[in-house]
């Protein structure tokens, strides 16, 4: 079972597999026939060509900026609406619940006009609040902590609330710890997210220097099109895959655990 598991793990990564051997062939190895698999002579010069060519430092400062305002807003906001649904009682709860998951059957592209202009009104454009706002809360982080609360013991809030703990400290003092789990899931669920944005970055950008990763791999393919040069194409491309793949493996055994330990209860 355990090959099994092996060989269709690897026949998905393929194309990752392929794009880093081939990032590091000289060009003439990229259009060889028949194909190397690896490169017969490794070699920088695909990533010195992808960081020379365009203001590759600068599409990863975006990324990095865009998607840890994203994940920081996204994890607080949907921590403290969770808790409140939870733990606090208060006039239409359950109401206001339920149109926050009602919002998620709302798909991107109805909201992607007057998201764009609201933000151009306020003069967002090629800015990092632009990049950043519409998608600082997140129904499903809500959805997915309150799950979570809903499975710590009533008994410890009714304790701390009787030993002189306000709500907010019984959050941050012994919520949020017991917690870390479901967080840090939910945590790489939106750095996952953020970082691979494409549209909205695309259509709220029109300056170079404020284009993401994403995009800046676009235009890179685009600025080398007459030389074909492919090896510097998947250079650019581990360059923009290497944060997701690092995040995901220090997170791995968190991300298992939170979304095993997430329960369903209503």
């Amino acid at each position: 079972m355990q090959i099994f598991l092996i060989s269709v793990g690897l026949i998905i990564a393929m194309p990752i597999i392929i794009a880093f051997f081939t990032s590091f062939k000289p060009p003439q190895e990229v259009i060889t026939y028949p194909p190397r698999f690896w490169p017969s002579t490794w070699t920088l010069r695909n990533f010195e060509v992808a960081f020379s060519t365009n203001p590759f430092a600068r599409f990863l400062l975006n990324s990095f900026i865009q998607t840890g305002l994203v994940t920081i807003g996204q994890v607080l906001f949907s921590l403290l609406a969770a808790f409140a649904f939870a733990n606090l009682k208060f006039a239409g709860r359950n109401a206001l619940f339920y149109v926050i998951l009602a919002s998620l059957m709302i798909p991107f592209e109805l909201t992607f006009i007057p998201n764009f202009q609201l933000v151009s009104s306020w003069g967002w454009t090629n800015s990092y609040q632009g990049l950043a706002v519409p998608f600082l809360a997140s129904a499903f982080g809500v959805f997915l902590l309150r799950q979570f609360f809903l499975g710590i013991p009533s008994d410890l809030h009714d304790a701390a609330l009787i030993d002189g703990s306000s709500n907010w400290r019984y959050l941050w003092q012994i919520v949020v710890p017991l917690s870390k789990g479901a967080i840090g899931a939910f945590a790489i669920f939106a750095f996952l997210s953020a970082w691979n944005q494409y549209l909205w970055p695309l259509v709220i950008t029109d300056k170079i220097e404020w284009r993401t990763i994403q995009i800046g791999i676009r235009f890179f393919m685009t600025n080398i099109e007459r030389g074909a040069d492919w090896g510097a194409v998947m250079a650019g491309a581990i360059i923009a895959l290497a944060p997701t793949m690092i995040a995901f493996l220090i997170a791995q055994k968190q991300l298992v655990k939170g979304i095993a330990m997430t329960g369903l209860k209503g």
